[in-house]
């Protein structure tokens, strides 16, 4: 059984009024853990549909992706998944050329691993759905030819509002606004309050932690 992860927003009535009117959006980022180097994190979710009481939601459930687009250093490429596989943790994606992949058994038991068969260079990742939403990619690292990446996703997600136009899959290194880095690792569901002048909040338990603006977000989103 896939365990369910949530977050719930809490705001007041004039806060969700001034976001709206002025077109802020939520971005949701989750992270992983790796020893791949090269990595990006993408924007996993965003939505303009929120409210007073906002549930942010999810499970354990993973698609692994390639790509043919390899650059991740510019902060506005989007990567869009070529091809994409159901994949559960401890099972490898096995690519062949034009990146198509195919599962099998067999791989780091707490990891996904992507092993490139052929001499191509891809981008890869792993990509999951929030909130009922469309599955796409929340990180993206090069794929060498031969080589395999291995990265596992973990319970961690950084959550923001802000103005910026901002495609999912978009590669993001610095936050836009202030953020809040919430670890769901002991506890599957917690719940935050945000107020558009004062930021954040959630009584401080050692669970969160604030982002502000313009922070490096590969640190905490990739470890």
């Amino acid at each position: 059984m896939t365990t369910s992860y949530g977050v719930t927003i809490t705001m007041d009535s004039n806060t969700v009024q001034q976001l709206l009117s002025n077109n802020f959006s939520l971005y949701g980022f989750k992270a992983v853990q790796t020893t791949q180097s090269g990595g990006a994190p993408l924007v996993w979710f965003q939505t303009l549909t929120y409210s007073t009481n906002t549930a942010v939601s999810w499970t354990e459930s993973y698609q692994a992706y390639t790509s043919a687009q390899a650059n991740l250093s510019s902060p506005t490429t989007q990567i869009t998944a070529s091809n994409a596989n159901a994949i559960n943790l401890g099972q490898t994606m096995n690519v062949a050329a034009g990146g198509i992949g195919t599962v099998v058994n067999g791989g780091n038991p707490v990891a996904i691993s992507i092993l490139n068969q052929t001499t191509t260079q891809y981008t890869c990742g792993i990509s999951q759905a929030a909130t009922g939403g469309a599955t796409t990619p929340l990180c993206a690292f090069p794929l060498f030819g031969g080589n395999m990446d291995v990265m596992a996703p973990i319970s961690k997600v950084l959550l923001m509002f802000s103005s910026a136009a901002v495609n999912t899959g978009t590669v993001i290194q610095q936050a836009y606004s202030p953020g809040i880095f919430i670890d769901l690792t002991a506890n599957n569901n917690v719940a935050v309050s945000y107020d558009i002048n004062k930021g954040w909040s959630w009584g401080g338990a050692s669970w969160a932690q604030s982002v502000v603006a313009n922070q490096d977000m590969a640190p905490l989103l990739i470890e």
